[in-house]
């Protein structure tokens, strides 16, 4: 009986246990539309382009920096920009934020945050349309 009772209260006590792990776990880690996962605390960053379009970006649960844009209202598949890292050694460790750059002739959008190297990074892209540039130390924001 007394085996009885202790396989019982292990079970409980387990229980117990994994109820107060999940909820827990399940906080770090959300969802955005299309199904892209990412780490709950640093959010996703919103970014309304001049053409009407818009863009986000999250830090992902691989803790690289990810994004998707819409193209005449339909969401794009998110894609990853890699790790923040020009030596691809340390990953995303902070909310992103967006900065653009109007001229005459071009719109510069840069996304910077800090990575897990504390090193405040940037990847620039240097018009709508265009590819992003590598990860680089910008001398701003």
């Amino acid at each position: 009986m007394k085996k009885i009772k202790a396989a019982v209260v292990t079970v409980a006590a387990m229980a117990g246990l994994a109820v107060s792990i999940t909820p827990a776990q399940a906080a770090d880690i959300c969802t955005a539309g299309g199904n892209g996962k990412y780490i709950c605390k640093y959010g996703v960053t919103k970014h309304d382009l001049p053409n009407g379009e818009d863009e986000q970006y999250f830090v992902g649960t691989d803790y690289a920096v990810w994004t998707r844009w819409t193209t005449n209202g339909s969401w794009s598949r998110w894609t990853s920009m890699g790790k923040p890292d020009p030596y691809g050694k340390a990953s995303a460790a902070s909310p992103i934020k967006v900065t653009d750059t109007q001229t005459s002739n071009q719109f510069r959008t840069t996304v910077h945050l800090t990575n897990s190297n504390g090193a405040f990074v940037g990847k620039t892209r240097y018009d709508i349309g265009l590819d992003w540039q590598n990860w680089d130390f910008p001398n701003c924001c």
